[in-house]
């Protein structure tokens, strides 16, 4: 993949420094090119941890949570207490064990095993082949995956020789709990899924930056947080955001007094929890689906499976203002850099090194976790 350095040769009047010495957006093609797609398939998602839900959905021996992280079905179920992962396939002739991205909750239809539907291959809560119908094909396991937990969160990881999620995405359990104490406790009580006509990487960025908060979400930047107090910090796989909640007589968020703060912890490469102020907990994930199609699946973790009518209010606040402005402006960025007359522009990046609202900073650090995902032997040239 080409570096996120572009070259240039204006002089940047605000800083007195040469333009080429700034960093610049991934070249179009990053987002747009099918073998570049299938390369961070295999080379990133494919080696990294994925936020596939909650331990509240898989709390009883024999539920069920599916998801797909990159472009692969994966499960995990509850066996006895302990929570295993396992890719969504029987190993007959590859028919998936579970529908896709059922949200959990479900128990086996017998319980203590999975039944392929297909061909009714059975397999035990440990992945191993216990009856192929009477007839004897050896030793047949469904392959395994990592399973960790943050906050009461489920991840998976395919990559088995991974390091553990605490060295991935360090110190946010903890940060994560400070601001929301009853997270492992929570249950789901909203799930909404849209599919986004744009690129994964166009997608996560504009979560990552707020440089267009002030000009586009309105209601955020003056009922939610203090866009004076808005930081935002890159840090290896982890960008952390943070503000302080408005006022409680002008909030559009009801929440204790003692529960003012806003935070999000984006982990590389596509999931990220939230939490506004009044410790209302919600999480992103992004699936790719293509070189310019991302499903987005968006939750909020209550104390009860369904809202109270102020949880209601939130969530529909959130999604009618904040995310709804969001998915016009990746759609239309996807569109913009297909045209011949884009050329990715220098990032407006703050000099102190303190990430404000008017800074791109996380942008740039999103292009290099890109670009050194995997080496320049195997990103694809430009055509």
């Amino acid at each position: 993949m080409s570096s996120p350095h572009g070259a240039g040769r204006a002089h940047d009047a605000d800083h007195g420094v040469a333009a080429n010495a700034r960093p610049r957006a991934l070249p179009a093609h990053c987002y747009t090119d099918p073998d570049i797609f299938a390369v961070e398939m295999s080379a990133l998602f494919a080696r990294s941890w994925h936020l596939v839900g909650h331990a509240s959905q898989v709390a009883t021996p024999g539920q069920v949570l599916t998801a797909t992280v990159g472009d692969e079905p994966v499960f995990v179920v509850n066996d006895g207490g302990e929570i295993r992962g396992f890719y969504n396939v029987c190993q007959h002739r590859g028919h998936e064990l579970f529908p896709p991205e059922r949200p959990g909750g479900d128990l086996l239809d017998t319980a203590g095993v999975i039944t392929c539907p297909y061909h009714a291959w059975v397999y035990g809560l440990d992945g191993t082949l216990v009856s192929a119908r009477s007839r004897d094909v050896g030793d047949v396991h469904i392959p395994r995956l990592q399973v960790d937990r943050l906050a009461g969160f489920l991840f998976v990881n395919v990559d088995l020789e991974a390091p553990p999620l605490a060295l991935h995405a360090p110190g946010v359990e903890e940060e994560l709990l400070a601001l929301a104490p009853q997270a492992e406790s929570r249950v789901l009580t909203w799930r909404r899924t849209h599919l986004i006509e744009a690129n994964w990487k166009i997608a996560v960025e504009n979560y990552n930056e707020c440089y267009h908060c002030p000009n586009v979400h309105r209601s955020f930047t003056s009922g939610v947080v203090d866009p004076a107090s808005y930081r935002i910090r890159p840090e290896g796989n982890v960008i952390r955001h943070t503000a302080r909640g408005v006022p409680d007589e002008i909030s559009r968020y009801t929440r204790p007094v003692d529960s003012d703060d806003y935070a999000a912890f984006y982990i590389w490469p596509a999931s990220s929890f939230q939490c506004y102020p009044g410790q209302a907990l919600n999480t992103y994930r992004w699936l790719p689906l293509g070189p310019d199609r991302t499903l987005l699946i968006r939750e909020w973790w209550f104390d009860g499976a369904e809202p109270t009518e102020v949880q209601q209010g939130i969530i529909d606040l959130d999604w009618n203002t904040t995310v709804s402005e969001d998915l016009k402006l990746v759609e239309s960025t996807q569109r913009g850099i297909r045209s011949r007359g884009y050329r990715p522009g220098p990032l407006i990046c703050d000099p102190s090194g303190t990430a404000s609202i008017h800074s791109e900073d996380a942008v740039a650090h999103l292009g290099a976790l890109a670009a050194s995902a995997f080496g320049d032997e195997q990103a694809p040239e430009r055509a």
